[in-house]
């Protein structure tokens, strides 16, 4: 008899009732904390607190806030930091102040002033400017930045007076909505796709309105499902590791993969994924990666397409 899920004449390993989704396997820690990251503390910090106050050894976050940038850090821990990588693919919210008429060299507060002018742009022209900005467009990223140039990040060599030659990058601006104008400050809230530099967009805000720009203040407020009203301190966080409570906090790994389909497989067919075999299926998805659940609710792995028709292979692999 044909399998009722891919009309294969065998039993089909992919069911289509889902169960609850759990956080973590018995070895551990694996999830996401979001984290409101502190006014003047860099990312990697934030990392390193965690690892010290955890005890554990694999930490990571998904997604660079600057020292002066406050707002969600997603931190990824046990086996969820091997998909910071689909988390930094998330569209991403901020809350940004500008000062008009101020350039600095990195385009935010934390720099050096390079010009000064008046400013007597009208409310109406700052906000024809910020509309201007939406959609797809070629973004220059900041000569202060992480981004690398022949293996050397752009940040180290500004700071030893070395200009080399930036390259636009491809971005889309969703939406930008003004909250509020006392000139000489705007602020607005903007929602991006990855790779966004808020920083470049308050120095070409000054560029359009010809009286220059600096981002003074700047909160991440979502990095994709993940908002700042649900995020925890990290004075919150270390208490909850000292009360044992942490893994209330946790979000499941598998919070980073919402974007690709979900299958159940039985409990001889996760035995088999989990030691890296592949499964067939003919069924047809429409993700180009599918979320492998046990009986159990546990994310046992993340399936990709193989060479053979109707095979799907581990791509990665979250249990053992």
């Amino acid at each position: 008899m044909p399998c009722e899920t891919c009309g294969a004449p065998h039993a089909c390993p992919f069911q289509l009732s889902m169960p609850p989704r759990v956080a973590s396997s018995a070895r551990g820690l694996d999830g996401i904390f979001n984290v409101n990251k502190p006014l003047g503390k860099t990312s990697h910090h934030v990392v390193h607190t965690i690892r010290k106050i955890s005890g554990l050894a694999r930490v990571g976050h998904a997604g660079t806030l600057d020292p002066m940038a406050t707002g969600v850090l997603l931190i990824c821990v046990g086996q969820a930091v091997r998909v910071t990588e689909y988390l930094i693919d998330h569209e991403k919210k901020y809350r940004a102040r500008v000062r008009l008429g101020i350039e600095t060299d990195t385009y935010d507060a934390e720099g050096a002033v390079v010009a000064q002018r008046a400013v007597n742009a009208t409310r109406a022209q700052i906000e024809n400017a910020l509309a201007s900005f939406v959609g797809k467009i070629a973004q220059m990223p900041p000569a202060y930045s992480a981004i690398k140039k022949e293996g050397v990040r752009l940040y180290d060599l500004a700071r030893r007076g070395i200009a080399v030659e930036r390259t636009p990058r491809p971005i889309e601006i969703f939406s930008i909505i003004v909250r509020a104008i006392a000139l000489p400050d705007v602020e607005f809230d903007v929602h991006c796709s990855k790779g966004t530099y808020v920083r470049s967009l308050a120095h070409d805000l000054g560029e359009a309105l010809g009286c220059g720009a600096t981002l003074t203040a700047l909160t991440r407020t979502a990095s994709g499902q993940f908002a700042l009203d649900d995020a925890i301190t990290l004075d919150e966080l270390r208490a909850a590791f000292e009360n044992k409570s942490a893994e209330h906090y946790l979000n499941p790994l598998d919070e980073a993969l919402l974007q690709f389909q979900a299958v159940v497989v039985t409990e001889e067919i996760a035995r088999r994924v989990m030691l890296g075999n592949s499964v067939n299926c003919e069924r047809e998805y429409a993700t180009r990666l599918l979320r492998a659940y046990a009986p159990s609710g546990q994310c046992i792995a993340l399936l990709e397409r193989g060479r053979r028709a109707g095979e799907w292979k581990p791509q990665k692999v979250f249990a053992s």
